[in-house]
């Protein structure tokens, strides 16, 4: 008995330890790149691209996760700390407001990859969906959607005595149990990690098709052309390994959550309840991942963001600098204009003095 109380508190002490460092990790990360991403994203050179506002608008939402959801979860998990469970509304808030927030991040990636597959279609008709108004549109519907999908969480989010991991009765914000908290597994799996995964790597495979075949058409230009074709390959480079980041971190907590919602009226002792809050607490923070790290995958994959990072950090260092050329280029003119302005009272002074 010893012996298995004695596991239970190092699995209890490891998912307390994993919990703060990773939050801390993806705290740190979010928190500098993603004030970057929107740094970035406005600057002229992408803010045009209907690509850029779909990132842009992803690291906002994103923003809201690592500044707000994030520390919460800090302090439920690692100082049991939870207003959500001793209020209902805060309960039912919190987390409609948790699950919304990453979906709409997720999804507007998704509408990023249907951008890149119309942008590089070889029929006219459908590069023209590639556009800032469709894009705006396509921001507008996507935010309001998928709060209406999510909605049902307001109603159907209660607050229960449930056995901790340690075994103590402890009141805890979650989904009604029986059929609902199995919808929402489910729900979550689709809305969140499925569907958008799916979607990604089909526009993507699409997208890389189309390339293909317009390489095969269109023989490489030079000039300006084959400068927005590079931009446009980088936008895409940016936008795999972003995707390539959401699967990966989000599958296994999607998976965890299809496993409790099966196992939900299954008896378990104190030991596989903290065998399974472990794999909680591993599989959970992982997908803080695809909301913290966008910036240092688009810095590691595109030129045009790394260029445009520089500018800035070249404008921080140095803020007078474009001040600096910008007086520089008025003073060859100003001389000239005084040489005139001269020459004019010149003439001015001397048609005066032959006037009786």
């Amino acid at each position: 008995m010893s012996s298995t109380n004695t596991t239970i508190n190092q699995l209890n002490t490891a998912a307390a330890t994993i919990v703060l460092v990773v939050a801390i990790i993806n705290f740190t990360l979010g928190a500098f790149g993603l004030i970057f991403n929107v740094l970035i994203f406005t600057r002229r050179s992408l803010r045009r691209e209907p690509c850029s506002l779909y990132f842009f608008w992803s690291s906002c939402f994103d923003l809201f996760v690592v500044y707000v959801i994030m520390p919460l979860r800090i302090l439920a998990s690692s100082f049991n700390l939870d207003i959500a469970n001793y209020n209902l509304w805060i309960c039912k808030i919190e987390y409609f407001a948790n699950y919304s927030t990453r979906a709409i991040t997720c999804w507007l990636i998704v509408f990023a990859c249907l951008d890149r597959f119309f942008h590089s279609s070889t029929n006219a008709n459908i590069r023209r969906m590639s556009s800032l108004k469709t894009t705006k549109r396509a921001i507008i519907i996507t935010i309001v959607t998928i709060m209406l999908l999510y909605s049902h969480m307001l109603v159907y989010f209660e607050i229960t005595n449930v056995s901790n991991q340690f075994g103590n009765i402890v009141p805890t914000c979650n989904a009604q149990k029986g059929i609902y908290r199995t919808f929402l597994s489910f729900w979550y799996m689709a809305l969140y990690s499925l569907c958008p995964s799916m979607l990604m790597l089909l526009f993507g495979i699409l997208t890389l098709n189309n390339l293909r075949q317009h390489r095969q058409i269109v023989p490489t230009t030079s000039g300006t052309n084959q400068i927005v074709r590079r931009t446009d390959n980088q936008l895409l480079r940016m936008l795999i390994a972003q995707v390539l980041m959401i699967i990966t971190a989000t599958l296994p907590y999607s998976i965890y959550q299809l496993y409790t919602a099966f196992t939900s009226n299954v008896v378990k002792d104190t030991l596989r309840i903290a065998q399974e809050n472990l794999a909680a607490r591993i599989t959970g923070p992982l997908i803080n991942f695809a909301h913290t790290t966008s910036f240092y995958l688009y810095t590691l994959t595109g030129t045009v963001f790394r260029k445009e990072l520089r500018k800035i950090m070249q404008q921080c260092r140095h803020p007078n600098r474009s001040l600096m050329s910008s007086t520089q280029g008025h003073t060859h003119i100003l001389p000239s204009n005084q040489k005139v302005t001269t020459t004019r009272m010149a003439n001015h002074k001397n048609n005066n003095s032959f006037e009786p």
